[in-house]
């Protein structure tokens, strides 16, 4: 291990570019970030030596992780794009297929086609700044009892909630756009078989619909049968829901589950809210853009105790596409808010 640097090291705890002659060994490579840290800045000396070197490599690292982690979670319907500081946080957004698929239907009698483009317009974002900050007592550092690399994951895990939080707020925002087709929403106390078809079926006209939700409104789905005995759900349904929760596939569209955490140490409100599910055709149009602007920034501050402030900066911008027609809402108000408001309409 001694071959291997902090940059290194780094991207074998997140899971990039780790060498091949480490890549079948059982090594503990979190635990060995630690030990080359503490080389670098395990003593005051060191530290005020070498402290910048450190926040480069971890800001640098930050810079890598925070775009990666977005796309695993969300990827398939979020578009996730780098700016400078400077920079107009501009998307390009397609528009015009529905119409163009209306005219490719249609030619006169001349057998001369009607024409149509697909234009382009163009979606600007606002930025705002995310930060978090853990204060590591400096003898307790010294004494090898407090540890920065656990303070930086914690930062991390922070700054990737509070872009999560953005997304949901957008999401949830679009339950009463008020250009929502009335076809492509749907509000129940409980999980309604027919209605969630509908709702898949619809999507469906534009493209291949996939259902992301929370594992709490993944556990009450169920595909049913009506047989002369009643109501039937197959075999392979409830191996499903015995080995991981909840069912591979509703009416034909994937079931995919985000990932949740709590926004509090209590554990009373959920970063995603439980009770919506959201069907969003493959393939089309990223409906979710995520801008994330200048350099992430790792630095301390030392306050008057000697304790030092680790802390984590960084601009970003959230929006969503305000075109509601070819992707779905269910709302379940029969599941459990957990700490969210309640909604109207």
């Amino acid at each position: 291990m001694d071959t291997m640097n902090i940059k290194q090291l780094l991207d074998c705890v997140f899971g990039r570019n780790i060498p091949t002659e480490f890549a079948n060994q059982n090594i503990d490579y979190e635990a060995a970030l630690r030990d080359e840290i503490k080389k670098l800045v395990g003593t005051y000396s060191l530290y005020r030596r070498n402290k910048y070197e450190l926040f480069d490599l971890l800001a640098q690292n930050a810079e890598e992780v925070l775009p990666r982690k977005v796309l695993e979670l969300i990827g398939s319907f979020a578009e996730v794009a780098q700016y400078g500081n400077n920079d107009k946080l501009v998307f390009k957004v397609r528009r015009g297929a529905q119409r163009g698929k209306q005219f490719v239907t249609r030619a006169t009698n001349s057998g001369v086609y009607e024409t149509f483009r697909l234009d382009y317009d163009y979606m600007e974002l606002d930025s705002y700044t995310i930060a978090g900050a853990g204060i590591i007592d400096f003898e307790r550092y010294l004494d090898g009892l407090e540890d920065i690399a656990d303070i930086y994951d914690i930062i991390l895990e922070g700054m990737l909630e509070a872009i999560f939080r953005g997304i949901q707020g957008c999401l949830a925002d679009q339950w009463n756009n008020t250009g929502r087709p009335a076809n492509n929403k749907v509000s129940a106390n409980t999980f309604d078989y027919q209605k969630m078809a509908q709702l898949v079926q619809v999507v469906s006209a534009y493209g291949n619909p996939v259902i992301y939700c929370s594992a709490l409104f993944a556990s009450t789905m169920l595909n049913v049968v009506a047989t002369p005995a009643g109501i039937k759900v197959s075999d392979k349904e409830i191996d499903e829901i015995r080995e991981r929760g909840y069912i591979g596939k509703f009416a034909g569209a994937p079931v995919v589950v985000i990932p949740n955490s709590f926004e509090d140490d209590q554990n009373e409100k959920l970063v995603f809210d439980p009770r919506f599910a959201y069907v969003i055709p493959a393939g089309k149009e990223k409906i979710v853009k995520v801008a994330l602007v200048g350099q992430t920034i790792i630095d301390e501050w030392k306050n008057t105790d000697r304790s030092m402030e680790i802390q984590g900066y960084k601009k970003v911008g959230v929006g969503i596409v305000s075109a509601p027609n070819y992707w779905g809402i269910y709302y379940n108000s029969g599941i459990d808010a957990w700490g969210h408001e309640e909604i109207q309409g």
